[in-house]
């Protein structure tokens, strides 16, 4: 499948460019890439970020950078391919509709954002996705009832990073990717395991991005800062990854967590 593009599953991070023929959501974040920015651009992504909790890293990437309308078109790519599963498909509509609410895009268009939320929950109703796009019609309605209608800039002006959001903290696995470091701290493992489990569950998806999948899971379920670690769920999906794809580049990585994890006494 290299020679088409699969839409949002899994990208090598670069905060120039991603390969057309990689996915998008298991892309990574690190402190180097932040500090690499300018502060105004850094600011922008970690505030789209702390807002939205289901935005994957291109879809924030296109916020910071103003570039909405080539992430819509790399999307709609990811909508139109029938080989792709109908829930990947949805979620390729579902980010176009994020990016275009976030409240920090300087290309914000709540119109589009609706009709695309429309589309998603017309097209793909019985999907995540579709039941994610009707809370986020809903929230678009409410903040348009809002008195004080703020531009971007505005917001970004008074914004202050949370304190319960540091992506580059010290204990997280330098591994995990931007959407897993965020469901760690946020508490939200379980939503980014449905996320990463479509991805496992697409038979259009190349292995090396099952790979990738199973390992982040298995991170997400070891991580310290996790509320609701999991030593045994962690062993499970670093056990399937060995046994199922052996010649993984992650293979070397897995085994070592596989032998901490067994190793490992638990009060």
């Amino acid at each position: 499948m290299p020679a088409r593009l699969l839409l949002p599953l899994l990208c090598c991070f670069s905060l120039a460019a991603c390969a057309p023929t990689t996915p998008l959501f298991l892309a990574q974040v690190g402190t180097q890439g932040v500090a690499e920015s300018k502060e105004m651009k850094s600011n922008r992504m970690l505030a789209a970020i702390e807002d939205e909790g289901d935005l994957l890293t291109y879809s924030a990437m296109a916020i910071r950078d103003g570039t909405s309308a080539t992430a819509e078109t790399t999307y709609m790519k990811g909508y139109q391919d029938q080989q792709l599963s109908d829930e990947v498909r949805a979620i390729s509509l579902y980010q176009i509709g994020l990016v275009y609410m976030s409240r920090f895009n300087d290309q914000r268009d709540d119109t589009k954002a609706l009709n695309t939320f429309y589309k998603v929950h017309n097209e793909f109703a019985q999907t995540r996705a579709a039941a994610r796009s009707q809370q986020r019609i809903e929230l678009i309605n409410q903040r348009a009832n809002e008195p004080l209608q703020q531009t971007a800039r505005e917001l970004l002006a008074n914004w202050k990073p949370s304190q319960t959001l540091d992506l580059d903290k010290a204990s997280l696995d330098p591994d995990l990717t931007l959407l897993s470091r965020r469901a760690v701290l946020k508490d939200r493992v379980p939503d980014a395991e449905e996320l990463y489990g479509v991805a496992l569950k697409d038979p259009a998806v190349e292995a090396s991005i099952k790979e990738e999948a199973l390992y982040q899971v298995a991170l997400m379920y070891l991580a310290a800062d996790n509320p609701h670690p999991s030593r045994d769920k962690a062993i499970e999906y670093l056990r399937q990854l060995l046994a199922q794809y052996p010649n993984s580049e992650l293979r070397e990585k897995t085994a070592r967590h596989l032998d901490t994890a067994l190793n490992t006494i638990t009060p």
